[in-house]
C-alpha cells in the first residue's frame, strides 16, 4: 500500500466524525492548541525556580527543541506537504493557515521535550511528557489540521536530533550553561538579589 494512501486511511479514522461529542471535541482543542503553553511554562519555572540541574535539564530541552523545529522548517521547504483542509479531506475543527503540515511543529516541541528529559534520567517526567506528545499528535489529526505521518515525522526528527544530543550536549554544557546564567543574572540581578527568582 502507498504510504499516502496509508496516511489517508489512517487520517480517517481518527479524524473527528460528524457525529463527534461536544466534549471530545473541546478537550481535543485544548490539548491541540493549550497544552503547549502549560509545558513552555513549567520550563520558565523550572529554570526561574529550580536548582542547578533543574535548570540544565530545561535549557537543554529548550535547545534541542530549538534546532529540532529550524530542521523542521528546512524539511518543509523542500517537502511541502499540504494540510488535510486544503486537499479538502475529513473535518477540520479550528481555522489554521494553510502553512506546510510535515512535521508537525507542535509534535516537534512535545517529543523533543520527552525525549530530551527521558535522555538524561527523567524518566517519570520524560514518560509524561511522552504521553503529551502522544496526546497531542492524537488531538491535531483529530480536529482536522495534520495528517498522522505528520507526526510520525516529527517524532523522527526528535529522536534523531535527541540522539545527537546525547554526543554534542556532554561537549559544551559547561560553556552554555555558564553564559546563559550570566545572561540571565545580568538581566534579572534586581529580582534575584531578593530573592523572588532563583
Amino acid at each position: 500500500m502507498p504510504i499516502e494512501t496509508l496516511n489517508l486511511e489512517l487520517f480517517s479514522l481518527i479524524n473527528a466524525s460528524a457525529e463527534a461529542k461536544p466534549w471530545i471535541i473541546h478537550l481535543a482543542i485544548f490539548i491541540a492548541n493549550d497544552l503547549l503553553y502549560l509545558v513552555l511554562g513549567l520550563l520558565v519555572f523550572l529554570w526561574c525556580f529550580g536548582d542547578l540541574a533543574n535548570k540544565e535539564r530545561a535549557l537543554r530541552a529548550v535547545l534541542l527543541t530549538s534546532i529540532a523545529l529550524g530542521v523542521g522548517y528546512l524539511i518543509s521547504l523542500y517537502y511541502p506537504h499540504s494540510r488535510p483542509f486544503v486537499l479538502g479531506v475529513g473535518h477540520t475543527l479550528i481555522e489554521h493557515s494553510a502553512t506546510a503540515s510535515f512535521p508537525s511543529n507542535h509534535m516537534l516541541i512535545f517529543s523533543t521535550i520527552a525525549l530530551s528529559y527521558l535522555s538524561v534520567g527523567r524518566r517519570v517526567a520524560g514518560g509524561i511528557l511522552l504521553l503529551m506528545a502522544f496526546a497531542v499528535a492524537w488531538s491535531r489529526i483529530y480536529i482536522g489540521v495534520h495528517f498522522p505521518l505528520d507526526m510520525l515525522g516529527a517524532f523522527g526528527v526528535a529522536l534523531v536530533i535527541n540522539g545527537l544530543g546525547v554526543y554534542i550536549w556532554p561537549l559544551c554544557q559547561t560553556h552554555i550553561m555558564h553564559m546563559a546564567v550570566a545572561v540571565y543574572s545580568w538581566l534579572f540581578h534586581p529580582l534575584l538579589r531578593r530573592g523572588w527568582l532563583k
